[in-house]
């Protein structure tokens, strides 16, 4: 199965309210238990106020790799809540380690809200992960271009394997949020 395929089936997953988010990380919902990303019918009611959004704990579900493992260990830029002015880019970096047995090679970023709409924080739809071998940790960047309104732009990824399927279905997105303020 093609990547595009493979988000394609994910994001219908998604819809219909199966678990298909990725990585061990705070700050972020699931479908049906908690606010919806940017750019979702929903999001009128996220505002700065509701910054950050809590996060539910998905359904419990192995890797789809035996011995893969993933854990958050920093926002090294833009923290949960980050003040940025619009029409701005500027650049997102999760820290990330290994913790299982096994490299991530070919491993992904996939966005979750694609395609994108004018009023949300741009990014790319698939941030590449530098391959890390077990016990190592990676630093994962993308650019995010603010949108001229103000407001909260709340953003959630999964990660993907090479082959383009969901590394760790039962764990959270990967996400950010920031509070985005006029010019």
């Amino acid at each position: 199965m093609t990547r595009p395929a493979a988000i394609a089936l994910a994001a219908a997953a998604v819809g219909m309210g199966t678990v298909v988010v990725v990585a061990v990380y705070r700050g972020s919902g699931q479908e049906g238990n908690g606010p919806e990303p940017s750019g979702s019918p929903s999001e009128a009611a996220l505002t700065p106020a509701d910054c950050p959004v809590h996060a539910s704990n998905p359904a419990a579900a192995p890797p789809t790799r035996e011995g893969d493992a993933a854990v958050f260990i920093a926002d090294v830029t833009l923290p949960d809540c980050a003040r940025v002015h619009a029409g701005r880019t500027v650049t997102k970096i999760w820290r990330l380690k290994n913790a299982g047995t096994v490299p991530w090679e070919g491993y992904s970023l996939w966005r979750l809200d694609s395609p994108q709409q004018a009023d949300q924080c741009q990014t790319i739809p698939h941030v590449p992960i530098n391959d890390t071998s077990p016990g190592k940790t990676v630093d994962i960047r993308t650019d995010i271009t603010t949108p001229r309104k103000p407001g909260l732009c709340y953003v959630r990824f999964k990660m993907v394997d090479a082959a383009g399927k969901v590394a760790f279905p039962g764990n959270r997105p990967v996400n950010f949020q920031v509070i985005v303020e006029g010019p």
